[in-house]
């Protein structure tokens, strides 16, 4: 599917009688036939749809105005939703020797009005590339564009300093990941984050307790870690085959669940 593909807005009508709501419609092509055009949300007529190229050249724009080198990390999108990753590894924290964490950023976009056009920070585990994603330990910026982008290159600004800024945030979740570096973790432990973490599906859950299960075979002690049970959740969520959007909502859920917890 492609994410940059010509999108528009088209006015719906019901028996001749012109409605407030709109067609998102993306364009759509296949080899040998003609291009048609596909729905993929019905908004109303005030909604300002902005195509993914343009988020993705706005990421870009932020990424050179910040202080900091960026390059392309991931990116995501089912038809409607669509983000778009991007990782700096040019100045990383460690949760200890070896296991160096980088600074990430998402930004979000829609095409049938359930995401705003917006951005956030996130941490990367670069041993493995698991994104950490959280809402609570982090600024996010929901962008006003309008059709004249008058603002435009004051949005970027304001964005590029979240980011020139985030230093302290880092620290404060880092040092967090140390301590659930150092904290045992046992299946007594599993059972109470089972119980403060009801919103995780079973199917998910499964896959979580699965993967830490496989590595807690491993013979190193410190293998046995609230750090490592946290990476097996970022890991399944993360690099899901079919990610969905509660693949990062369940990420930042986590995240936030479990960072929230330690003093």
């Amino acid at each position: 599917m492609d994410a940059y593909a010509p999108i528009r807005k088209v006015p719906l009508d019901y028996n001749g009688i012109q409605s407030s709501a709109f067609s998102v419609q993306m364009e759509k092509v296949k080899e040998g036939e003609l291009p048609k055009w596909d729905e993929v949300g019905v908004v109303g007529n005030k909604y300002l749809l902005i195509p993914n190229k343009e988020v993705k050249e706005l990421a870009n724009d932020i990424a050179t105005e910040s202080n900091l080198h960026w390059e392309p990390l991931n990116t995501f999108f089912d038809g409607r939703r669509y983000f778009n990753g991007m990782i700096c590894k040019s100045e990383t924290s460690k949760v200890e020797e070896g296991d160096d964490v980088a600074l990430g950023m998402g930004f979000w976009n829609s095409y049938d009005g359930s995401m705003a056009l917006s951005f956030r920070l996130f941490l990367v585990r670069l041993v493995c590339t698991n994104g950490m994603m959280t809402k609570d330990f982090f600024s996010s910026y929901r962008f006003k564009h309008d059709n004249t982008s008058e603002d435009y290159q004051e949005e970027i600004i304001k964005a590029a300093n979240i980011i020139n800024n985030s230093e302290e945030q880092v620290e404060v979740i880092m040092n967090k990941f140390r301590k659930m570096n150092d904290m045992d973790f046992n299946l007594d432990e599993l059972s109470m984050i089972r119980k403060n973490l009801p919103a995780i599906p079973v199917t998910t859950w499964g896959k979580i307790t699965d993967q830490y299960l496989r590595k807690h075979d491993n013979t190193d002690d410190s293998i046995n870690s609230y750090w490592t049970f946290y990476n097996a959740c970022t890991d399944v969520l993360w690099h899901d085959k079919k990610p969905t959007t509660a693949s990062f909502t369940h990420n930042a859920y986590i995240t936030d669940q479990l960072l929230g917890a330690i003093a």
